[in-house]
């Protein structure tokens, strides 16, 4: 039951995070699907915060290949140039695949989690036919995903354009024009999350095509948007308190496995040392990739409801949902 004058985001919240904790077979999903998308808006102000460092880091590692290339293969005979040049042509092809696998396991991760979360009220759906449907969508959300990095990564370039402009002249006029660049494409980023994950409920939750599922998204987010920066807010304070929880609880275990660890070596007790290090790295390992399905989970349930609850209103959409159930039809179009 909602509370009277209860502001829907908190209940919304409130619920999401009992589905979270109740849905615990979907935490490793939720980890693949928070490769691409994590449902947080803080995710978008910590990476329009550091928008130089992919760059910098592409352009050194583009840099340091080069120099060694031109220093290097010079010297080289004709045979040697063609294995190298083969070898690196596998490198790549190898890295394009295993990226590619990981994109669409996280794009399928999505598409499940949304189905598993949203299809059916009262009714637990069974991984089996959830992955499915994220099987099924793969393409049309793939599609989704790659305009929404697209943008993001355009946003996040625009900043660094203008912080690299402060940093190399320092005026007035440079800083004003970096502040107003970062909170313009930084909203720009925020909303492009917001819309993604909102079309991505009706992609799956109402078989809607790409560009209607933008279209809703995009018109739910003029309607409403108030209650979703509301909930985008809140979502915002409880990753950043669960960011803080994961520092200190990470500080904690790690103080007390280096007691266990200096006390091993004191003791001359090699096999101890490396069981307490094995020990802590898989402690370690479990801990984040739980918090971080966990917490993935929530964000998602949050979007979700909200949009269960603000696009689904009036009787065609309701219908519309009922007879898929029944049906079980869940199909992408364009799938």
């Amino acid at each position: 039951m909602i509370r009277t004058h209860e502001p829907i985001y908190r209940h919304i919240v409130r619920e999401a995070f009992r589905i979270a904790w109740a849905e615990k077979r979907l935490w490793l999903i939720a980890v693949f699907a928070g490769i691409l998308l994590s449902g947080s808006v803080y995710d978008v102000i910590w990476k329009a915060l550091n928008a130089l460092t992919p760059q910098t880091t592409l352009i050194s590692t583009v840099a340091i290949f080069s120099s060694k290339a031109s220093t290097s293969w010079v010297h080289l005979s004709t045979a040697n140039l063609f294995i190298g040049g083969a070898q690196v042509l596998l490198i790549v092809l190898f890295s394009f695949v295993i990226g590619f696998a990981l994109f669409s396991a996280s794009v399928i991760a999505q598409s499940t989690t949304i189905f598993a979360i949203g299809s059916h009220q009262g009714k637990k759906e069974t991984l089996k036919n959830a992955l499915a449907v994220g099987a099924r969508a793969l393409w049309p959300v793939f599609v989704l995903n790659l305009v929404a990095i697209t943008t993001l990564f355009a946003s996040r370039a625009l900043i660094a354009l203008s912080l690299s402009f402060l940093l190399a002249y320092g005026s007035a006029a440079t800083f004003f024009a970096y502040l107003l660049s970062f909170i313009i494409f930084t909203g720009v980023g925020i909303a492009t999350v917001i819309i993604e994950i909102l079309a991505l409920n009706a992609m799956i939750l109402q078989g809607a095509t790409l560009a209607q599922a933008i279209e809703r998204a995009c018109i739910l987010l003029k309607r409403d948007w108030v209650i979703i920066t509301e909930t985008a807010a809140l979502l915002f304070a409880i990753s950043f308190g669960s960011f803080i929880l994961m520092v200190a609880a990470g500080m904690i275990v790690t103080f007390i496995f280096l007691m266990l660890f200096l006390i091993s070596i004191a003791a001359k007790t090699a096999l101890i040392a490396a069981i307490v290090g094995t020990m802590y790295f898989l402690l370690m390992a479990a801990f984040i990739l739980a918090l971080f399905g966990f917490m993935v989970l929530v964000h998602y349930a949050s979007w979700t409801l909200l949009y269960r609850r603000l696009g689904e209103g009036g009787a065609v959409p309701k219908l519309h949902r009922i007879v898929r159930s029944w049906i079980h039809s869940y199909k992408v179009k364009g799938a």
